[in-house]
């Protein structure tokens, strides 16, 4: 009988001993999750505001340059420059400037037509703007009559006038959605908004993207023919209405000096093109001078890692100022 009580006072103790290792087990676990977690929030926290001193950085830099050059941007300044790495503590901060007056602004489609009816009576003809976004899908390979179409859409999904055509002009398409919605009827402040147009599908937008932007609150379009890319010559090829094709765009392009034009009258005098409708206009909506860039800034402290997305604004001071900001990848 006493051998049997020891027997159960051992299994008692086994037990007792088996259970407090489960909670010191857990315990210890919990613990290390609570440290781990700490040390995370610390570590993002320090770089979401390492990631914010990167606009003061950019503020710095624009300033210099916009100083130097009385106002004119090109490429061969430090603000162009890539895959510029800063060491700080316990990380990196990562990031480049890109001129927002090399794409195309989709808000510039919202702009009011200046010409209500042609000399015929006929309808009002479609902005510049909207020529010139037609004209880069051209360029980009889309026909024609489809091209017209979907510029038109464009912007009677930002514009807060009537509809002026297109494939998807009223609400009610938008409305008979399986998810339904209505048009923006205003200002877009990220091109990716673009896929909530009808019509423009994920092909159509993946195609376009490297070539489109959106600026907060501003209705203009003007390109930098300093800072444009080879890349992009579809751009400038629709910036002119495809009265050069893609490959001569290339060539202009690739032919510009590595500080680009001192004035806006050598680019065309260089580029030969002269004549044609409206040339005067399609002029006005070029230039070697820009305000808006887009700042795509990353952070890195320990495993923490921050991704901002900012657009700037020059004033007139070459000071910068934040017009907004996107946390995270976007595209």
């Amino acid at each position: 009988m006493r051998k049997r009580q020891q027997g159960v006072a051992l299994l008692v103790v086994l037990l007792i001993v088996a259970l407090i290792s489960v909670l010191a087990t857990d315990i210890t676990s919990r613990n290390q999750i609570s440290v781990r977690r700490t040390i995370n929030l610390a570590e993002y926290d320090q770089a979401y505001w390492y990631a914010l001193s990167l606009e003061q950085l950019a503020n710095k830099v624009l300033k210099k340059d916009l100083d130097d050059s009385e106002g004119k941007v090109n490429l061969s300044q430090v603000w162009a420059q890539t895959d510029v790495v800063f060491p700080v503590e316990n990380g990196v901060l990562a990031g480049q400037i890109k001129d927002m007056r090399a794409c195309f602004n989709l808000n510039a489609l919202s702009a009011k037509t200046t010409q209500q009816q042609n000399n015929n009576g006929g309808p009002r003809e479609d902005p510049l703007p909207v020529k010139q976004f037609a004209g880069l899908l051209e360029a980009l390979g889309v026909e024609p009559f489809t091209a017209e179409q979907l510029a038109k859409s464009v912007r009677n999904y930002i514009d807060t006038t009537p509809a002026v055509g297109g494939y998807y002009g009223p609400d009610a398409e938008y409305e008979a959605r399986d998810v339904p919605y209505r048009a923006a009827k205003t200002m877009m402040n990220h091109r990716s908004e673009l896929r909530a147009v009808l019509g423009i599908t994920q092909k159509v937008y993946d195609k376009i993207a490297p070539y489109v932007c959106a600026i907060p609150g501003n209705d203009k379009q003007t390109i930098n023919v300093n800072t444009i890319k080879v890349e992009q010559a579809p751009l400038l090829a629709g910036m002119l209405l495809n009265r050069i094709s893609a490959d001569e765009a290339k060539n202009i392009i690739e032919s510009r000096d590595t500080k680009g034009y001192d004035n806006i009258d050598d680019f065309w005098s260089e580029s030969g093109i002269n004549g044609g409708n409206n040339l005067a206009q399609i002029k006005s909506t070029f230039t070697i001078k820009s305000q808006y860039f887009e700042l795509d800034g990353k952070a890195k402290v320990g495993d923490a890692i921050f991704q901002l997305q900012s657009i700037l604004q020059v004033n007139n001071d070459h000071y910068v100022d934040v017009l907004s900001r996107q946390y995270g990848g976007q595209k």
